[in-house]
């Protein structure tokens, strides 16, 4: 019962159901996921230690917040992490793993970008085959402890993405920007160009701190 609210919390805290600073009352909780009160608490309890969920004391549990300054100390964590990650991977990543990246990228292209950040469906198949794709890059990586840390940022960073969606004044336009760095992404990396891969993966994760950091700064 534990694990089922922790993953329906975290879900919910990662898609924005629980909106960023949200009050997480444990009756309606209770109500919402028809669970109990003890296993809720232990979810929350969870999710407060992973940095989703706040622990306020007394006052109880909220979403943690989103904030411009939390996105880009997130982004920078990121990029540095997955950049190592990424150069490690090209310099020993093999043939089934190459393989790896260009089935994941086809599913991308086949997944298309939400034009509309309320179609939930689109965005959860989107979201899906975007976090295939970043991990088939990394997958010849071999620190399991970077890549371990790597999927708790990706979970935070995860909360700012789906929320650029909402920020953009031309859906297409998007797309094609998306769709052309992840295909350069896939080039330098099956060309074992890691210097490139890398700058390109510095700049691809760097966009969404850079078009919502002007939204923050409204």
């Amino acid at each position: 019962m534990s694990e089922r609210a922790y993953q329906h919390l975290r879900a919910d805290v990662i898609a924005g159901a629980l909106a960023p600073g949200q009050k997480l009352r444990l009756q309606a909780l209770q109500q919402r996921y028809e669970l109990g009160i003890s296993p809720i608490r232990e979810a929350l309890m969870q999710l407060s230690g992973e940095g989703l969920v706040s622990n306020d004391g007394q006052r109880g549990f909220s979403v943690s917040p989103l904030s411009r300054d939390d996105m880009i100390d997130l982004m920078h964590a990121r990029t540095s992490i997955e950049t190592l990650l990424l150069q490690d991977a090209i310099e020993h990543g093999d043939d089934d793993w190459g393989a790896g990246i260009t089935a994941a990228y086809y599913k991308l292209t086949r997944a298309r970008l939400p034009q509309d950040p309320n179609d939930l469906v689109a965005v959860e198949l989107w979201e899906a085959a975007h976090r295939g794709f970043h991990a088939a890059l990394l997958a010849a990586a071999r620190s399991r402890w970077l890549m371990r840390i790597d999927e708790q940022l990706i979970d935070h960073s995860e909360r700012y993405r789906r929320i650029r969606l909402a920020y953009t004044s031309s859906a297409q336009q998007l797309e094609d920007d998306v769709m052309s760095e992840h295909a350069q992404l896939m080039e330098a990396a099956l060309a074992r160009n890691a210097g490139l891969a890398c700058e390109l993966l510095r700049s691809h994760l760097m966009r969404t701190a850079q078009v919502l950091g002007e939204r923050f700064a409204e």
